[in-house]
């Protein structure tokens, strides 16, 4: 199945600890926050299931929390930006990554009405 990226949160520093969480959605309305950290010299990707109402409530002020067996992700609205904060179970490390307010709530709009403007 071919998905769209709506949003992503990355920062990558050379000989950093560095994140990037990117929200993916897919034709059956089904979307996934991707979490590809670089912690130490451990790299890491991973998928976490949501769907857009979960996504949305985070504009609207609710946190939006899930895991797996490899670690979990918090996204949540903070002030003018919403963050995002994963955290590995295997090192015990959290990194977080925020994005202004407004490219979050437009990322979601999008995947809301159906109009994602990045194909992968």
């Amino acid at each position: 199945m071919i998905g769209e990226l709506a949003v992503s949160f990355c920062e990558r520093k050379v000989g950093e600890t560095c994140l990037c969480i990117d929200l993916w959605s897919y034709p059956d309305g089904t979307c996934n926050l991707v979490v590809s950290a670089l912690i130490g010299s451990a790299d890491y990707e991973l998928s976490f299931p949501c769907v857009p109402h979960q996504l949305d409530g985070v504009v609207k002020g609710r946190s939006l929390y899930t895991e797996n067996d490899e670690g979990s992700i918090l996204v949540e609205k903070c002030g003018e930006q919403i963050c995002a904060e994963y955290s590995s179970l295997k090192s015990g490390r959290s990194i977080r990554q925020c994005i202004p307010s407004e490219e979050y709530r437009r990322a979601v709009d999008s995947l809301m009405t159906g109009t994602i403007g990045y194909l992968a």
